[in-house]
């Protein structure tokens, strides 16, 4: 056999390690040189069981490939966080179990170990294949570097959720399906969801009605109300699983009680007509008002009526729009280094009365970052914000004031802004007061 790293030939017949480089290879004479393989052939050499021993598994790669020194290194990670014995320990259980506790242990990786989402979920998938305990997450191809250097500095689920909505928003699915990924492989509810919908629908490409089942189920478990009434959707259709009507609606009734409209609707129509459930006219019509007054659901226990909120306490009416969405958004464009994206939305939550987007709609208009220069339309925008009692915007007026752009020169004005800058705790307003005087 010709060595896949080194070139030389070897007698396969007796030894499947090449004898100049020690390279391990498998019987299609391919190098073994990923974890997965690594730990496969050891288990099948030794045992499965070998694997829960770290140390022996750790002797046992620096024994047979010592120039995988990368894999070793990852491997004494992801063992010396309990990872195999989680995993060896539901081996035997259905796949949705498995995908849960190798979920899991990616959360533990990464937030104890500081494992990034998609090397800790290489490294489980390797371990669960070692200990018998197949599981898979699914990942799509990763975008190119090129597109935006912000990528590899961004590994919070968080932002990168954040990231997957602001995309899903302007319709870019590929990119969401991305963002969402990485942030699901790091164990985020929502992002888990968002992925079941991607696949169930087919948007950024792929279509795999298993998968979607698997990722509601993982946004289920941790606490995602609308991905438990998908759940219980999948258990009522018997997509990708045996048809359960009391598994579905007790995922509607879960869900329902959580606040999903969908849900309380659904439960509403079991209750009506007898499906999944015996028919019950007065909860039907207890949990339909829900649905006409806009009231929240107060969780009840098993087989009670949900209890009504009290008419005499006045419910909170729900938040404005105050352009906080949208201000997120053109944060994140900033981040994809979209200029132009970042100036359409900070103009859109401007003009929806958010401050902070106002001054920075007022500095890209003031810089000429993602529109055209236009002074005067940043002085009205600081102007707006700076009324609104924004330091940074009553800083940059006092700026505009003292270097004369776009209103004459006036030192006077300048030191009003910055005085009224510096009382709300802008540094800069206040060290440039101490100049003027």
């Amino acid at each position: 056999m010709k060595c896949a790293r080194c070139g030389k030939t070897f007698d396969e017949t007796q030894q499947d390690y090449c004898g100049f480089c020690r390279t391990v290879h498998n019987k299609k004479g391919e190098a073994i040189r990923d974890l997965k393989s690594i730990l496969r052939y050891i288990a099948d050499r030794y045992g499965e069981q070998t694997i829960l021993d770290r140390r022996r598994t750790d002797a046992l790669i620096a024994d047979y490939f010592p120039k995988e020194t990368a894999a070793r290194r990852l491997c004494y990670v992801a063992l010396y966080d309990g990872c195999a014995q989680k995993l060896y320990a539901v081996r035997e259980k259905p796949f949705e179990v498995r995908c849960a506790a190798g979920a899991r242990c990616i959360k533990s990786l990464r937030d104890e170990i500081g494992l990034k989402g998609r090397v800790a979920a290489d490294a489980v998938e390797a371990v669960g294949s070692a200990v018998g305990c197949e599981i898979s997450f699914k990942k799509s191809e990763a975008l190119p570097a090129s597109e935006t250097e912000s990528k590899k500095n961004i590994t919070d689920p968080a932002e990168q959720y954040s990231l997957g909505r602001h995309f899903d928003r302007i319709r870019e699915y590929e990119k969401a399906l991305y963002w969402f990924e990485s942030a699901a492989l790091q164990d985020h509810g929502e992002a888990e969801y968002y992925m079941g919908s991607y696949r169930l629908e087919g948007r950024g490409g792929i279509q795999n009605l298993a998968q979607a089942r698997e990722w509601f189920v993982r946004g289920a478990e941790n606490g995602v109300a609308q991905a438990e009434y998908m759940v219980g959707y999948f258990y009522a259709e018997g997509i990708s699983c045996e048809v359960d009507e009391d598994k579905s609606f007790k995922c509607f009734l879960n869900a329902a009680k959580k606040g999903c409209v969908e849900a309380v609707n659904m439960v509403a129509l079991c209750y009506e007509n007898g499906v999944h459930t015996e028919k019950n006219p007065e909860l039907a019509k207890k949990w339909r008002r829900q649905l006409a007054g806009g009231d929240a659901v107060v969780i009840a226990p098993e087989n009670e009526a949900p209890k009504l909120p009290d008419p005499d306490v006045e419910v909170p009416k729900p938040l404005p729009n105050d352009g906080e969405e949208l201000y997120q958004s053109a944060r994140r464009c900033l981040a994809e280094k979209d200029m132009e994206g970042a100036a359409l939305f900070y103009k859109q939550s401007a003009e929806m009365g958010h401050a902070r987007a106002q001054c920075s709609y007022g500095k890209c208009l003031y810089t000429g970052n993602g529109v055209p220069k236009d002074p005067a339309e940043a002085f009205r925008w600081f102007k707006t914000a700076a009324d609104q009692g924004l330091n940074i915007a009553q800083y940059n007026l006092g700026v505009m004031y003292l270097k004369g752009v776009y209103v004459p020169k006036d030192h006077t004005e300048a030191r009003k802004w910055f005085e009224k800058a510096a009382q709300n705790g802008h540094e800069d307003a206040a060290k440039i007061l101490k100049k003027l005087k």
